[in-house]
C-alpha cells in the first residue's frame, strides 16, 4: 500500500512531505519512516500525516508503533476509515484477531462502500475459522462488481476451510479466468493440486504465478517441491542452488520440509526452520496475557498428556503410534488426542479413539481456541506430532499452551524457535558436532522411532502380478517419489550398470513421472524396462509388496522413516547412507535399533560397493535377510512396551523442571 495514495486532505504536499511520500512509493519504508517521523515530531500532525507513518512503521515491522501512530489518526478523524483499516491491519499481523476484526467493522462503518474493508474482513473470518460467515457476504458480489475475481477466491479460501475442496477448486479456477493476472488464486489451486497429489498440475499454477509474483514468499520453494514428486528436474541443480543460496541470507524462499528434501546440512536446515518460525509461526498474540507455566507435578490427579496431529487416521504417524498410545501407564497418566484434521470413519481413527482418555476434534478450530481448551483441561505436556509438515499448528504451540512441549514424529528437525522445550531424538540422531543445529533441548531416548506391533504381516505378492521378472534381483525405494533427487537417482543408475539381473522398483504419482524417469533412465544409459512402477495401494497390498523385493535402497538427504520401518517389518533388508542431518540419519537410527549396523554406509562410494556386493552375492543378502527375520520381533526397534516406558521417563524428567539442559533416558 502506497502511503502517499488516497489523502486528499493534503493537495498541496510541502517539500518534506513530498519527499516521504517518495520514499514510501518507492518502497525505501526505512527512509520513509524516518521522514514522516520528523514531521510528526516537528508538531501540527494531521490525521493524514500519522496515517502515512503508520504505514510506514508497520511496513518496518515495528507493530506496537504502528498501532499507536493508526490510533492518534483515528482520535483526530473519527470517520477516517483507512486509518482503522491500518489498524485492523497491524492488529492481524499480531495475530490479534478479536482486536483487528473490531478495527475493521469500524472502518466499515466509516466507509460502508469500500470493497477492500469488506473483503478484509472476509479474509479475517477466514482466518479465524468462520468460514461459514464469510461465504454469504462474497457470494453476493456478482461477477459485474470490479472485486469479482478477489470474492472468488476469497470464497475458495472459505470452501478449502471447511473441507468442500471441489468447489474450492472451481472458485479459484473462475478467479483466475476473471483476471488471469491475478496470482493469488493461482498459487491457492496450485496448493489445492498439491494437496490432493496432481503434482503435474500444481507446477503449471505454480509457475504461472511465479511468473507473476517472482518473489512471493515460500512460492519458488513449493514449485520445486511439488515438481519432485513427478521426477520433473527442468534446471533442478540450478533451481536447488539458488534456493539454498536465498535460505542462507534468511529469505522466505522455501519452507523448511522443503529444504530437508534438498539439502543435508543442518545448519542450512536450521536456518530455513528459524526464518520460518519467525515469519510464518510466530504466536497467535505475542505478549498476550498467559497463565505462568512452569513444569512441575500436578497434585491429586494423573499428569495430562495431550498429543496434537491433524494425522489420527490411516497415515504413518499413526501407524507407529497407536500401540504406544494403548501402553502409556493409565495409573500415572491421562491421554488426549487432539486432532485438527478430518474426521474419518475408518478403523485406524476408531482405534486411536478407543485408545485415548480423550479424543477432542477440533479440526476448523483457531489456534485461540485450541489453546482455550488446552489450558481449561490443564495439560501437562503437549506433544506436536506434526510441526512443519502440511497442516501443522506451530503457531499454537508458540503461544505456549502446556508447561511441557515436545517436538516428535511428523517433522524430523529442529523448530528453530523456542517454541519447543524437548525434541526427541535418540544417540545416532544427533551427535556433538551437529547439536548446535538444535534449538530445543534433547529428549534424547534409546531409540527413537514408536512402533505398532500389531501392524499386519501379510505374504509376499507374488511378483510375476506386479509385473517384476521373475529370475531378476529387485531393488526397491517406496519413499515418498520427492525424496529422490537427480543425484541420487544417478547413484541408482551406477548399481544398475554394474548388476544387469537388477531392476529397480519405485513408487510413481503419475503417468508423466514414469515417462520422465525412464527418459531419465535412457540418458545415463539404461534399458528402461529396468524401471518398474507401483502405484499407491492399500496398506496390507503395500506391505506384501515389500516382502517380494530383494533389498531396499534408501534416498539422501531425506532417509525412509515409517517406509524403512515397514520393510524392516516385512523382514526386507535396508541400505542407507548415514548423512549429517536428522532426515538424513532415520535410517541408521532404525537399522542399530534393529541389529543391522552393517547395513549402513558413510559415503556414496560404500552405498554403492555394498548394493553391487549384495545384489550380486544372493546367499549373502540372503543370510542378511535370515538374520533381519530371526532377531527383528525381539529387536528395541519393535519392542514397543520398553520404547513406552523410556519415553514416559522422559516425560517424567521433563515435568520435573530439575533437569538444566538434555534429558538422556537409558
Amino acid at each position: 500500500m502506497s502511503a502517499s495514495k488516497g489523502l486528499p486532505e493534503l493537495p498541496r504536499a510541502p517539500a518534506s512531505l513530498a519527499r516521504a511520500h517518495a520514499f514510501a512509493d518507492r518502497g525505501d519504508w526505512t527512509a520513509a519512516e524516518a521522514a514522516y517521523r520528523a514531521l510528526v515530531q516537528a508538531g501540527g500532525a494531521s490525521a493524514a500525516l500519522l496515517y502515512n507513518w503508520g504505514i510506514s512503521l508497520r511496513e518496518t515491522g515495528r507493530l506496537h508503533d504502528a498501532i499507536a501512530a493508526f490510533e492518534r489518526a483515528a482520535s483526530l478523524a473519527p470517520t477516517y476509515a483507512r486509518a482503522f483499516h491500518g489498524l485492523s491491519l497491524s492488529y492481524r499481523d499480531l495475530g490479534a484477531r478479536d482486536a483487528a476484526l473490531m478495527a475493521i467493522e469500524l472502518a466499515i462503518d466509516a466507509d460502508p462502500t469500500c470493497d477492500d474493508f469488506r473483503f478484509e474482513r472476509a479474509e479475517q473470518w477466514i482466518d479465524a475459522g468462520r468460514w461459514h460467515d464469510a461465504l454469504p457476504v462474497l457470494e453476493a458480489i456478482g461477477p459485474e462488481a470490479p472485486g469479482h475475481a478477489i470474492a472468488r477466491n476469497l470464497i475458495g479460501m472459505a470452501l478449502r476451510q471447511g473441507g468442500r475442496t471441489a468447489e474450492a477448486l472451481e472458485a479459484f479456477s473462475a478467479a483466475i479466468r476473471q483476471d488471469p493476472t491475478f496470482a493469488a488464486p493461482l498459487q491457492n489451486r496450485a496448493n489445492l493440486h498439491l494437496r490432493a497429489r496432481r503434482f503435474a498440475l500444481a507446477v503449471d499454477d505454480f509457475d504461472a504465478a511465479l511468473r507473476l509474483t517472482p518473489e512471493a514468499p515460500w512460492l519458488a520453494g513449493l514449485r520445486l517441491y511439488a515438481a519432485m514428486h513427478v521426477f520433473d528436474w527442468r534446471d533442478f541443480d540450478a533451481r536447488r542452488e539458488e534456493l539454498l543460496a536465498r535460505v542462507a541470507r534468511g529469505e522466505a524462499v522455501a519452507q523448511p520440509l522443503v529444504v530437508q528434501n534438498l539439502t543435508d546440512d543442518p545448519a542450512l536446515q536450521q536456518r530455513a526452520a528459524r526464518t520460518w518460525a519467525r515469519l510464518a509461526a510466530s504466536p497467535v498474540a505475542p505478549g498476550a496475557a498467559t497463565p505462568p507455566m512452569r513444569p512441575g507435578f500436578p497434585t491429586g490427579r494423573k499428569i495430562r498428556v495431550a498429543y496434537v496431529s491433524r494425522d489420527f487416521h490411516a497415515h504413518p504417524v499413526a501407524f507407529l503410534l497407536a500401540e504406544m498410545l494403548e501402553l502409556h501407564d493409565r495409573e500415572v497418566f491421562d491421554v488426549a488426542l487432539i486432532h485438527h484434521g478430518e474426521m474419518k470413519d475408518e478403523p485406524m481413527q476408531r482405534r486411536l479413539r478407543a485408545a485415548a482418555d480423550a479424543f477432542l476434534d477440533v479440526g476448523g478450530w483457531s489456534d485461540e481456541r485450541i489453546a482455550a481448551l488446552c489450558r481449561e483441561l490443564a495439560i501437562d505436556i503437549a506433544v506436536d506430532l506434526t510441526g512443519y509438515t502440511e497442516g501443522g499448528r506451530a503457531a499454537l504451540f508458540a503461544g505456549r499452551v502446556a508447561p511441557v512441549q515436545v517436538l516428535y514424529l511428523g517433522y524430523l528437525g529442529t523448530s528453530g524457535s523456542g517454541a519447543y522445550d524437548y525434541l526427541v531424538a535418540d544417540p545416532r540422531l544427533i551427535d556433538a558436532d551437529t547439536r548446535p543445529c538444535f534449538d530445543e533441548r534433547l529428549l534424547v531416548l534409546p531409540s527413537y522411532q514408536a512402533n505398532d506391533r500389531q501392524r499386519p504381516r501379510p505374504a509376499a505378492a507374488d511378483r510375476d502380478a506386479l509385473g517384476l521378472p521373475a529370475d531378476a534381483i529387485v531393488l526397491c525405494c517406496f519413499n515418498n517419489p520427492a525424496k529422490l533427487t537427480p543425484a541420487m537417482f544417478r547413484t541408482w543408475g551406477r548399481i544398475l550398470l554394474r548388476v544387469p539381473r537388477a531392476v529397480l522398483w519405485l513408487l510413481a504419482e503419475e503417468d508423466e513421472a514414469v515417462d520422465r524417469l525412464r527418459r531419465e533412465a535412457v540418458a545415463i544409459g539404461l534399458a528402461p524396462e529396468r524401471l518398474v512402477f507401483a502405484r499407491r495401494c492399500g496398506r496390507e497390498d503395500y506391505l506384501a509388496r515389500l516382502a517380494a523385493a530383494d533389498l531396499f535402497l534408501d534416498t539422501l538427504p531425506y532417509n525412509a522413516g515409517t517406509t524403512a520401518s515397514d520393510a524392516l517389518w516385512m523382514g526386507l533388508p535396508v541400505l542407507t547412507q548415514r548423512g549429517r542431518s536428522f532426515a538424513g540419519r532415520m535410517a541408521a537410527s532404525l537399522l542399530h535399533a534393529v541389529g543391522l549396523p552393517d547395513l549402513i554406509v558413510e559415503t556414496t562410494e560404500g552405498y554403492v560397493e555394498t548394493a553391487v556386493a549384495f545384489a550380486t552375492a544372493p546367499d549373502r543378502l540372503a543370510a542378511v535377510r535370515g538374520r533381519l527375520r530371526t532377531q527383528r520381533d525381539s529387536a528395541p526397534l519393535f519392542d514397543t512396551p520398553a520404547f513406552t516406558r523410556s519415553l514416559e521417563l522422559g516425560y517424567l524428567a521433563a515435568l520435573s523442571g530439575t533437569i538444566d539442559g538434555d534429558i538422556v533416558v537409558g
